[in-house]
């Protein structure tokens, strides 16, 4: 019964043009594919997320996009993790402290996106959560926009730089929040379920049996 949301940097990129949340929110959702390593695991484990993207534009703070804000979304604020099961934040005040446990660089196909020097995700945001002003938020009235660094876990994660919001970058999604399901007698898995347990054990049907076991 223990909660918690996933995050992932994309595999595809975009560009930053549009001022408009919703088209990011659509682009990571359409990242998580029914094939991809995270659908695949999901739909194994039968959980249907929501996604958002970790994102600001002049109207919208990724903060509140995410309904992450440490204050407004304190009853709720659960632990947050990488696809692979390593722990990015303890809670939503972690997320926006300037700082996070491990760098996003896990994609939805659980892939890397940390192989190069740069792994740019477009983010138009500040380290607490709020937008990076009018110019350099997603779709801003300047031609370039905030980026984070997949790669890292100081600040930089969400603000590092600025890019040409016209180029193509990745992007960081986020899911609602999951919920580990009640532990259930120990079987052995088809074949077709195995990944689902490599991929999300750790959080899902695994630790719920390993907790069961004690």
């Amino acid at each position: 019964g223990d909660k918690y949301r996933l995050v992932f940097v994309t595999s595809g990129t975009r560009d930053a043009t549009s001022a408009n949340i919703a088209d990011y929110n659509t682009f990571v959702t359409n990242q998580v594919t029914p094939t991809s390593a995270l659908g695949l695991s999901l739909t194994a484990n039968g959980l249907t997320p929501t996604w958002t993207a970790i994102g600001s534009t002049a109207t919208v703070n990724a903060k509140t996009n995410t309904l992450t804000d440490p204050v407004a979304n304190a009853s709720t604020s659960v632990p947050i993790y990488l696809i692979n099961g390593n722990k990015v934040a303890t809670g939503y005040g972690d997320l926006w402290d300037a700082s996070i446990l491990t760098p996003i660089g896990v994609t939805e196909s659980g892939g890397s996106a940390i192989g190069g020097a740069f792994a740019w995700a477009w983010t138009g945001t500040l380290a607490n959560g709020t937008y990076s002003g009018p110019y350099n938020a997603l779709g801003g009235l300047g031609t370039s926009v905030t980026v984070g660094l997949a790669n890292v876990t100081a600040s930089g994660w969400i603000s590092s730089a600025l890019a040409d919001k016209t180029s193509n970058q990745y992007v960081y999604g986020m899911s609602s929040i999951l919920t580990v399901p009640q532990a259930q007698p120990q079987s052995v898995p088809e074949p077709s379920s195995v990944f689902g347990y490599i991929m999300l054990g750790g959080l899902m049907l695994g630790g719920a049996i390993r907790r069961a076991k004690k």
